[in-house]
């Protein structure tokens, strides 16, 4: 059988062929693009990859349960805004226990990362309620009184 996926597969042996992307989906070129296991800067990799901004749909998807959990450290830069993307080793070892260790771990960040989110969606919600009325308040008085008033077109002056 012709194996689509064999580039990748070759070098992840430790890895299912199921979490390997399929071939020129935008999540493949990104992890071919680490596959070497150095640290790349978001930038070059957009521009490497000609992903551009989907890179960011691509990462994330890797790092979901969608590619099995692929752990890619983002590493900030000291002194600037940027960061770096680099894959953990442990998936490049070869070793079974290693592959499946780094995913764990990354399966474990993204669930504290998802509860974190709740938690804070919920502490803003009735913050986030309050500017909803707000500005649906201030929305409904601009369209002025005969848009506001519900008897208005009981009381209109009828043609004699």
């Amino acid at each position: 059988m012709d194996n689509l996926h064999k580039p990748l597969t070759e070098v992840f042996k430790a890895a299912a062929l199921e979490v390997i992307p399929e071939q020129n989906s935008n999540a493949y070129k990104l992890l071919k693009a680490l596959v070497d296991g150095k640290p790349h800067q978001r930038n070059n990799l957009a521009l490497s990859t000609d992903l551009g901004e989907t890179m960011r749909s691509a990462l994330q998807q890797l790092r979901s349960k969608s590619y099995g959990y692929w752990l890619i450290h983002s590493v900030k830069i000291e002194g600037t805004k940027k960061t770096l993307l680099q894959l953990d080793p442990r998936h490049l070892s070869g070793d079974t226990d290693k592959d499946r260790a780094a995913r764990r771990e990354r399966r474990k960040e993204l669930g504290t990362e998802s509860h974190k989110q709740a938690v804070q969606g919920r502490k803003r919600e009735p913050k986030a309620f309050k500017e909803m009325t707000d500005a649906k308040k201030e929305y409904f008085l601009s369209l002025g009184i005969a848009a506001n008033d519900s008897v208005y077109e009981k009381e209109k002056p009828t043609k004699s």
